[in-house]
């Protein structure tokens, strides 16, 4: 979902975020205020290959924003830290999964897993079980 950068020289948050393709704001999201950044320090960089940022704008719910994105309204809830039918307020900033995702739970076991996604999606994304684990899958 993520990786790790090491900050270089005398780069900037500005610096690294163009070389990187991605937005100060989304940096900011992911780290805290980052604006003055130091040689060494390691900021984490969004994998923009399995969600998206999105900006909340007046009117919009956690369904709406699921619907739009044909994702379920219980993952971007999972993602972000959130209960379903929470308040989500304007500009407030969402990680918006590309599939749907499922967090295991402790001593839960491969037969639970199977009962949400396929053995293909299982197998081929080498998982192992371990407790608030973040998985991704597509919904049937």
């Amino acid at each position: 979902m993520y990786s790790i950068y090491e900050v270089k020289g005398n780069e900037s948050i500005n610096d690294i975020a163009k070389k990187l393709n991605i937005s100060v704001e989304d940096l900011i999201f992911l780290n805290g205020e980052i604006n003055n950044v130091t040689q060494g320090q390691l900021i984490i960089i969004p994998s923009q290959k399995e969600y998206t940022i999105y900006s909340v704008k007046k009117g919009d719910n956690l369904n709406s924003i699921a619907r739009e994105y044909n994702v379920d309204a219980k993952s971007i809830a999972l993602l972000n830290g959130l209960k379903e039918g929470e308040y989500i307020y304007p500009n407030q900033k969402l990680l918006i999964p590309k599939t749907n995702i499922y967090i295991t739970k402790e001593n839960e076991t491969l037969s639970h897993l199977l009962e949400v996604m396929s053995l293909d999606e299982v197998l081929n994304n080498k998982i192992y079980l371990q407790s608030d684990q973040i998985l991704f899958y597509k919904k049937n």
